[in-house]
């Protein structure tokens, strides 16, 4: 376990005011992901998976508790001390890829490398990477010039680019066909062991799932089950 990208969580609360009160989306009391390791995160829809990842990226502030990344208390900055935190250690792939449909793939990846001001061998490294990626010839079409799951394989690029410390994928694999979802979900798994980085994955595919590590699964907010998954090699 790598003490800089271990993720600490305690006493998280996220309530949302509706017309009859509060409503808790998410009550975690504690629970560590380890640094370097993978974890899935399940439920059904609208138990807080995605509140909870959102929290996770510091996207979201909580009503009450904290997330910690390494020695950063996430929680307690700033909106752009977040966004300074996120931009150079989380890589954040969503269900919907959010390419910049103006932009080619090239340059859709390496904005995240000039975002986070490391724009050395920016051109190399985006080349490289779409080679392993296999998409090295696709590097000069825009997004709507490619399939659903090249979009996506691009989206996993962006998100790893910059060698992120904790990569948080949410539903990455919802929109694609199984070939497709198995590819993301590899090229996931392999950057997060190239760069033993922090994996979490919210999804519903309990074939996702079990090529975790770990498995956190929530009911109406409430954590319910936290357990190595035994299957994985």
């Amino acid at each position: 376990m790598s003490a800089t990208n271990t993720i600490q969580v305690n006493s998280l609360v996220v309530e949302h005011l509706t017309v009859t009160g509060p409503f808790r989306a998410l009550n975690c009391p504690a629970f560590v992901i380890a640094g370097g390791s993978s974890v899935a995160i399940m439920g059904p829809s609208g138990c807080g998976k995605s509140t909870l990842l959102g929290v996770l990226a510091g996207l979201a502030i909580p009503t009450a508790g904290s997330v910690t990344i390494g020695a950063t208390e996430i929680t307690s900055l700033s909106e752009s001390g977040r966004v300074a935190f996120r931009k150079d250690a989380i890589g954040v792939v969503y269900q919907a890829d959010n390419l910049l449909p103006f932009l080619t793939v090239s340059e859709n990846i390496q904005l995240q490398l000039a975002l986070c001001d490391d724009p050395k061998d920016a051109e190399k490294r985006t080349a490289d990477l779409l080679d392993r990626l296999g998409l090295g010839d696709l590097g000069v079409r825009l997004p709507d010039q490619l399939s659903g799951g090249q979009r996506q394989r691009v989206a996993v690029a962006r998100a790893i680019v910059h060698r992120p410390s904790v990569i948080l994928a949410d539903e990455p694999t919802g929109a694609l066909d199984e070939e497709n979802a198995t590819a993301v979900i590899q090229l996931l798994l392999d950057a997060h062991q190239q760069l033993e980085s922090t994996l979490v994955i919210v999804t519903h595919d309990s074939v996702v799932a079990d090529s975790m590590e770990r498995l956190v699964e929530l009911r109406e907010g409430l954590i319910v089950d936290n357990t190595e998954v035994s299957n994985v090699c």
